[in-house]
């Protein structure tokens, strides 16, 4: 137990990999030409790196993981940076077979995995 301790001290900013990590991309017609590299820029790639969540000019933390039984889903509580603002909130990334949800209360994006491209 005392070294746990002693690696969270020595290593604070070493966040586990989370299932979701990867870049994406808006998965609509819209975004075909957003170039997967230039992370959380518009028309630049969006990133998931563990605990944190980056999207055009918005960074979401992402804390209290709570998996959702027989689905690729972890529904998270996040606080968030932008261009507007700080806010909270709950968010649900969800798992599909060329990318991402992200489920926030009354919307759903659909991001594409940028492998590939």
């Amino acid at each position: 137990m005392r070294g746990a301790y002693v690696l969270a001290l020595v290593f604070p900013s070493m966040a586990a990999a989370g299932p979701f990590d990867g870049l994406y991309r808006p998965n609509y017609d819209w975004a075909l030409a957003w170039d997967c590299e230039s992370v959380g820029v518009d028309g630049g790639a969006l990133a998931v790196e563990g605990d944190t969540l980056r999207a055009v000019e918005n960074t979401c933390t992402l804390t209290e993981p709570v998996e959702i039984r027989d689905m690729e889903a972890v529904l998270y509580d996040a606080a968030c940076l932008g261009e507007g603002g700080a806010s909270e909130g709950r968010i649900m990334l969800m798992s599909h077979d060329f990318g991402l949800y992200v489920i926030r209360d009354g919307f759903v994006l659909d991001w594409i995995a940028c492998e590939g491209e």
